[in-house]
């Protein structure tokens, strides 16, 4: 196959790792593995690039410059990208930058391959990948068009014309797990309490949003808050726990989306989900808003990453 051919190859896998990352962002595995695969692959291309060269005594002046310096640059800004996500800085000012140096450099890189190519005996092969790679550059944006429109019809929602008019309509109906607050979750299944304990790992990197969350309302709106304790202590004494889950859709996602509003709160006051709040979690969990009713009418997603995620 030989050096060329390897450095097409690579070329070409590089491109389309960066196509599937610009189309369908996610928080799938493949999705993650490919963020973690494109820089790696960068670095290895363009280490092998520049081993090459020197190797072959840099024939600089038969390599396009223009291309050269837009590839070089944006190799750079990638490196730039990688380091400012290790270490949690903003980076999308460079990200931005290293895609449109990239996008220029390839395709100049491109025109400079199918020009010397000409007379070659791999000719056919480095025109017929050129052509299948322009095709992805127009392709490209245009499935992320339709990406982000499947992801606006998903995402939409239309009220009702009223409010339920019995209680037992309220939610997902009488005699479900979390009746009667409108909150569900994505499965249908209860989740795990130390999905909603883990705000104190995100402060690690978003320590400024971090010490504002644990000073306002959304920290203090569970049984941490003695106006709310009392409340809810008072109206399951009367009614019962069922009723309260009603105010747990919105107040008390710890103890309210693992079952364990199920027990009267008094005997659990204590307990790290009890004072809890409502986390980073209780909100990037959303993945679906019912309506804007007014009672915590959305729809909550447990990621099966979170069980590889470090524990607190």
């Amino acid at each position: 196959m030989g050096v060329p051919g390897i450095a097409l190859a690579g070329g070409i896998l590089l491109v389309l790792s960066a196509g599937y990352l610009a189309v369908a962002p996610s928080t799938s595995l493949w999705y993650l593995a490919n963020v973690v695969l494109h820089p790696l692959l960068g670095v290895v291309l363009g280490g092998a690039g520049v081993s090459w060269l020197w190797r072959r005594g840099c024939p600089t002046d038969r390599l396009p410059r223009g291309a050269a310096v837009v590839s070089v640059a944006g190799a750079a800004l990638g490196l730039g990208v990688l380091g400012m996500a290790l270490f949690g800085d903003r980076l999308d000012a460079l990200l931005y930058a290293h895609v449109v140096f990239s996008t220029v450099g390839a395709v100049a890189l491109g025109g400079w391959l199918w020009r010397v190519s000409a007379g070659q005996p791999v000719s056919l092969k480095v025109r017929v990948s050129l052509t299948l790679l322009a095709v992805g550059f127009v392709a490209v944006p245009m499935a992320r068009t339709a990406f982000d429109s499947r992801w606006r019809q998903a995402h939409t929602f239309e009220n009702p014309a009223g409010p339920p008019l019995r209680m037992a309509d309220e939610g997902a109906g009488a005699g479900t797990p979390l009746f009667p607050s409108s909150a569900q979750t994505a499965s249908g299944e209860l989740i795990p309490s130390d999905f909603f304990l883990t705000s104190e790992m995100c402060g690690r990197c978003h320590r400024d949003i971090y010490e504002q969350w644990d000073e306002s309302a959304h920290h203090f709106s569970s049984f941490n808050n003695q106006w709310y304790r009392r409340s809810v202590e008072y109206m399951q004494d009367v009614v019962g726990t069922e009723p309260s889950k009603f105010c747990a859709g919105c107040h008390d996602h710890a103890v309210f989306f693992n079952g364990r509003f199920d027990r009267p709160i008094r005997e659990q006051i204590e307990t790290p989900e009890a004072q809890a709040g409502l986390g980073c979690t209780s909100c990037h969990s959303i993945v679906h808003v019912g309506s804007t009713m007014g009672q915590g009418d959305f729809v909550v997603e447990y990621p099966p990453l979170h069980d590889l995620h470090p524990k607190p």
